[in-house]
């Protein structure tokens, strides 16, 4: 069992604005069967620890640990590789992985890093804003007449896979033929789609960028608030490019920038050199040649 502590320890659930205490609990007690001890609410809407602890019994201590951010950007700052959770298609383009595949690769980043599952809002699902903080989306299998999964649904059925990557429980007798054959997925991208779909469905998803096996050693990924300085330079050195340009025109190129970067897994390192490099080059562009360059 000690073996299993260091990375399910590493590996945190995000709830950006859940609206249901009752899903927050049926979540918490997912959590506690399948080993998970990291909990973080954003901005929500639906906390109370007393009911909770009425309908999800015996989890005080993890009831206890959940935290509280004000913000997403601050609920991920320490968080290397981050995977949302939707199941319709975006206007960007993010690597997608069924719930198996993604515990898969988040296993193996969660024994250097924290690693973070984002799930959204009931009602409507995670925004675009939320899914560009993401290196790639999970999307989960279901039937077509009925595709559609509740917020707990959908995070019992990853806290499951993350278990079994992290336990090797597939391989005990009980446990040969749970879930089906898992059959060859095609090589795809979700694409276009303006809003997040509240459930997880859907068609079968492409494999994400692939990572080192558990014998090997990866760099860590940067971090939430690593990325977002690096996005921060970004932005800069658009404003300095273009002074008289257009705000919501900048908005759509940086959310497109924003994919490139993040479907690329910057490292650490590569992070802070691109930071860098994008400071220096907008403190050029603003003290040698103004203008009023109006693209983007």
């Amino acid at each position: 069992m000690e073996r299993l502590a260091e990375p399910l320890n590493s590996m945190a659930l995000v709830l950006y604005q859940p609206q249901d205490v009752v899903n927050v609990a049926a979540i918490i007690r997912a959590m506690s069967n399948f080993g998970l001890a990291d909990l973080r609410l954003v901005e929500p809407a639906a906390f109370d620890p007393y009911r909770i602890a009425g309908i999800a019994h015996h989890t005080e201590p993890l009831i206890e640990r959940t935290r509280r951010f004000p913000t997403l950007d601050a609920a991920l700052a320490d968080c290397g590789l981050v995977l949302g959770t939707t199941g319709r298609p975006r206007v960007q383009e993010y690597p997608v992985y069924t719930p198996r595949e993604a515990a898969r690769e988040v296993l193996t980043r969660a024994r250097q890093q924290r690693v973070a599952i984002l799930f959204g809002p009931e009602q409507d699902g995670l925004p675009n804003e939320a899914l560009g903080r993401c290196h790639g989306v999970i999307t989960i299998p279901t039937h077509p007449f009925n595709h559609s999964l509740n917020l707990a649904q959908a995070a019992v059925v990853i806290a499951y896979e993350l278990w079994v990557a992290a336990s090797g429980a597939a391989s005990h007798p009980r446990a040969q033929g749970e879930g089906g054959a898992s059959g060859a997925t095609p090589d795809r991208v979700a694409h276009a789609g303006a809003a997040a779909d509240p459930a997880l469905a859907g068609t079968l998803p492409a494999k994400g960028p692939s990572v080192p096996g558990a014998g090997e050693t990866a760099e860590p990924l940067a971090s939430g608030a690593e990325r977002e300085a690096l996005f921060a330079s970004l932005e800069g050195l658009l404003v300095a490019l273009y002074p008289g340009g257009s705000p919501a025109r900048r908005a759509q190129a940086l959310a497109r920038l924003r994919a490139l970067l993040m479907r690329a897994q910057p490292t650490r390192a590569e992070a802070a050199a691109l930071t860098n490099l994008l400071r220096h080059a907008a403190r050029a562009c603003s003290g040698g040649r103004g203008g009023n360059r109006s693209q983007p």
